[in-house]
């Protein structure tokens, strides 16, 4: 999207220093991913501050920067702009652009499945819309307002809405203003940031902050903890197995890593659903996409077409044949809730010679870390897994749970690296081995070595 000189500084209440550039139509916070002429955001971070780099993103053919530097300067003809706060400003111009649009909006959160039921939501929304949805999971206070700026012609836009910390979610609801928003469930991830629960599933609902009145909200009615918030909002719809819910999950039966087939109804309708997308979650995730279609008029046959279509989104299980190796790739986050999701599809498999679990640390748990990768541990033993491998610290406590369960053959490694090397001596043809830990742990690692050592 091109934006002038005039309606970013209107839209971010800035400055010009310099003027050189008078529009631009990208635009990012990395100098190293800066392009020729894009406008570089320079955002103080925990860890850096963007200031620094402004010489390299101009380098870099960048045809502008935002600073809020005080004094700042630099040399050169390029174009700058002064703000109070570059992030602000960057939400801000996000903001602006969102509402020069008529498009309909889809924000969606959720502690977990937030990039896959975007996935599915786009994908069945493409069968009637034109469609624009976030790239990746840019999600985040950059994130997000990167992908309004990114916006392409459409009828239906489609974005994922994440936190880290208290009061993030209404922030970038605030900028987003979802026409319809979606609220997955409510785990207890980032408990280290949440004294409780409660305070998380305060975080998420607080999607709604954001949104009119009249605008319309999808939860899911299985979660007691969204239930209590928000069943009394008249613009609601539900979905789940609850009989109370306006869009029922009925005729569930579970493959394993084959798939899983259910029955979705609503009013008088129904659309019977056949998919390689494995376990409860995923089914769950595609009920709140089909909850959102049947909101924007999408008819049964069109829902049911665009099931059809759907894949599992990359590193979010997703079935790799390397060699005569099974790998059931789950690597791209981590919590409880999703561990057991996971440990549930693959102790649900059939045909395989062995089920094996590599499971890297679950971060950010907050005081009961050590309880949740206990509990990880005994349902690796209560699920029949033949052996188990875990990365990290905090997983000795999920090799230790297991061994006193009865699992015999558990090694515990100090991180992915290792576990790659330790799966990688002990996996034998006819195995189905699950991988799964949180982003920090890198358990890609192990998938890939895996895959090197099949094509061996």
């Amino acid at each position: 999207m091109r934006l002038t000189l005039e309606q970013i500084v209107r839209a971010t209440g800035g400055r010009i220093l310099k003027t050189e550039q008078e529009s631009f139509n990208a635009f990012g916070i990395d100098s190293r991913k800066i392009g020729q002429g894009d406008l570089f955001f320079a955002i103080r971070g925990e860890h850096t501050d963007g200031h620094l780099f402004v010489a390299d993103a101009f380098q870099r053919g960048a045809g502008g920067a935002i600073v809020d530097q005080p004094g700042f300067s630099a040399e050169g003809g390029r174009t700058i702009i002064q703000v109070q706060d570059s992030m602000k400003a960057l939400q801000d111009l996000g903001a602006f652009v969102r509402r020069e649009n008529t498009a309909r909006f889809i924000g969606i959160t959720g502690s977990s499945g937030k990039t896959s039921t975007k996935e599915f939501t786009a994908a069945l929304l493409s069968q009637r819309y034109r469609v624009f949805k976030s790239e990746g999971n840019l999600n985040s206070l950059t994130g997000l307002p990167l992908s309004l700026l990114s916006l392409e012609s459409c009828e239906c836009a489609v974005f994922e809405v994440a936190m880290n910390n208290p009061g993030e979610i209404a922030r970038l609801s605030s900028v987003l203003k979802p026409d319809i928003g979606a609220i997955l469930n409510v785990n207890p991830v980032h408990s280290l940031q949440f004294p409780s629960i409660d305070a998380i599933a305060d975080e998420k609902c607080s999607l709604v902050e954001g949104m009119a009145r009249d605008s319309l909200l999808v939860f899911n009615a299985d979660d007691p903890l969204l239930l209590e918030r928000l069943q009394k909002r008249q613009a609601g719809f539900t979905y789940g197995f609850s009989s109370g819910a306006d869009l029922r999950i009925t005729d569930v039966r579970m493959k394993g890593v084959s798939g899983s087939q259910a029955v979705f109804r609503w009013n008088q309708e129904h659309v019977e659903v056949h998919t390689a997308l494995c376990g409860i979650g995923n089914i769950t995730n595609i009920a709140c996409a089909v909850a959102v279609a049947v909101n924007l008029n999408l008819t049964s046959e069109e829902i049911g077409r665009g099931i059809n279509e759907l894949k599992p989104y990359q590193q979010r299980g997703v079935l790799i044949t390397s060699g005569d190796i099974a790998i059931y790739d789950d690597t791209y986050n981590s919590n409880p809730r999703a561990v057991d999701l996971a440990l549930r599809i693959v102790s649900e498999s059939r045909g395989y010679r062995r089920r094996i679990a590599v499971l890297g640390d679950m971060l950010e748990l907050g005081a009961g870390e050590k309880q949740f990768h206990e509990a990880a541990g005994e349902q690796v033993a209560a699920g029949g897994f033949d052996a188990l491998v875990t990365a990290g610290p905090l997983s000795r406590h999920t090799a230790e749970a297991a061994q006193r369960k009865g699992v015999k053959a558990v090694y515990a490694e100090k991180d992915s690296t290792e576990a790659a090397e330790r799966i990688k001596s002990i996996a034998r043809p006819g195995d189905l081995i699950l991988v799964k830990g949180s982003r920090g742990m890198k358990m890609e690692t192990v998938v890939k070595r895996l895959q090197t050592a099949g094509a061996e």
